[in-house]
């Protein structure tokens, strides 16, 4: 089974729902999480300037809730390191891995926006660059990851970290997207895989791409969304590369229809690198 990377120290009180739905998606995973160690300040540095990450550590600054919430500050050091393990325990075994987290791609270098306050998707990605030559960040979340081009431009490494999100270099979310199939998906991301040859793929499995999902950004269906899961999973597996994927977005009330959302790509995770034998 997929391992799932979750600390407890992630949850916080904050009503806001998709961050709710995050315990409650690993609940219902079945599985028991792999815990680890948290983020230290300096490794908020690997994506972000210093002293705006010491402003927010401190509670000088808002936080990415526009809040100044010590809580929300200790969770930022587990739920961003989150990402990290993963993406480490695939770098180590192969395969893949979930990291029960979001709330990272808005984040930019010097300042928080949209519930993000430092990128834990560039942070993880780079501390990667230790080990392999490029990084292929694969983006499904329905809004673009502004915060990750800032970053990746901020710190010269848009060579090294290929950010696809639905405007810039490479472009995911066109309306035709919305009818690919499962073998349109692969190929899709085959083709990224074979231009950019990455050693890492990290892939935001966003359910607010949904097309009933509340904030009106989505453009798939329920169904068409699995067909995505599924054909960035497969043709990551039949390339080699491997993956750490987050949860990303969604904010259906009740929230219980994003958690069914990521629980699909749960099992699409499952069934591409542990059942499927083609």
């Amino acid at each position: 089974m997929t391992p799932i990377f979750y600390h407890s120290k992630q949850q916080v009180t904050h009503q806001f729902i998709s961050v709710q739905k995050i315990p409650e998606f690993v609940r219902q995973a079945g599985r028991k999480p792999f815990v680890f160690d948290p983020y230290q300040s300096t490794d908020f540095f690997a994506a972000h300037d210093p002293d705006f990450v010491r402003d927010v550590l401190a509670c000088m600054t808002y936080n990415g809730f526009r809040t100044l919430d010590p809580e929300i500050n200790t969770a930022l050091h587990y739920s961003n390191a989150s990402m990290g393990a993963a993406v480490q325990h695939v770098l180590q075994h192969g395969g893949i891995a979930c990291s029960a987290s979001q709330g990272f791609h808005h984040a930019h270098y010097d300042h928080c926006y949209g519930f993000c306050t430092f990128n834990g998707l560039v942070i993880a990605a780079r501390k990667a660059l230790d080990q392999v030559d490029k990084v292929l960040l694969i983006d499904g979340d329905a809004h673009q990851g502004d915060g990750t081009e800032d970053c990746l431009d901020r710190l010269t490494l848009g060579d090294r970290i290929i950010n696809v999100t639905r405007e810039g270099r490479e472009v995911i979310g066109e309306p035709e997207h919305s009818e690919f199939s499962v073998a349109e998906w692969k190929e899709f991301t085959g083709d990224l895989i074979r231009r950019y040859k990455p050693g890492l793929m990290i892939y935001q499995a966003g359910a607010d791409a949904w097309d009933l999902d509340p904030f009106n950004a989505g453009y798939l269906s329920f169904d068409a969304l699995g067909r995505r899961d599924h054909g960035v999973f497969a043709a990551a597996k039949a390339q080699a590369v491997p993956v750490a994927w987050n949860l990303a977005g969604g904010y259906a009330n009740p929230m219980q229809k994003t958690i069914d959302i990521h629980l699909q790509t749960l099992r699409l995770s499952d069934s591409a690198f542990y059942k499927d034998k083609k």
